[in-house]
């Protein structure tokens, strides 16, 4: 009888594989440096969801047009308009190639719904300029902090 092996979505394989590392390292420097990746995994998936929740909360006038954006479903993904979006954001907020940031590429339907409720690409770019620069700045901010525990 063949085993089944464990079936994962592919958004989470680099997840999983992280939690298989951990479990099997073989030094708790090892384990420490797995777990390390693991937090900053998580937290990047984190921080991707929350800049597009913001930059959706920038883009509509009303808790309604907020909610039918999160969970629309829309056509505009081929348009000229989502795609030119779509690169914003990856270049402002979150490049999805990072593979802290490919869960980023699980939340692109949010332009084109935003697209699809007659919001302008200035309007979204504008609101992805605002989200990625006070992102950076909090990343920053937090790496300046660790620094300077670890020199303490």
């Amino acid at each position: 009888m063949m085993e089944v092996p464990d079936l994962v979505a592919n958004k989470d394989v680099y997840m999983m594989l992280l939690q298989r590392k951990i479990q099997n390292a073989k030094t708790p420097e090892e384990r420490e440096q797995f777990e390390k990746q693991k937090f900053e995994l998580h937290q990047g998936r984190e921080l991707v969801v929350q800049s597009m929740q913001q930059i959706v909360e920038k883009c509509t006038d009303s808790n309604q047009d907020f909610h039918e954006v999160l969970h629309g479903k829309s056509k505009a993904y081929s348009t000229k308009e989502y795609k030119e979006v779509a690169e914003h954001y990856k270049e402002k907020c979150f490049d999805w190639h990072d593979k802290k940031y490919q869960t980023g590429l699980d939340h692109l339907y949010l332009f084109a719904n935003l697209l699809d409720k007659k919001v302008t690409v200035e309007r979204i770019k504008s609101a992805i300029e605002e989200v990625g620069t006070d992102m950076r700045a909090k990343m920053e901010k937090k790496e300046n902090e660790e620094e300077n525990e670890m020199e303490q």
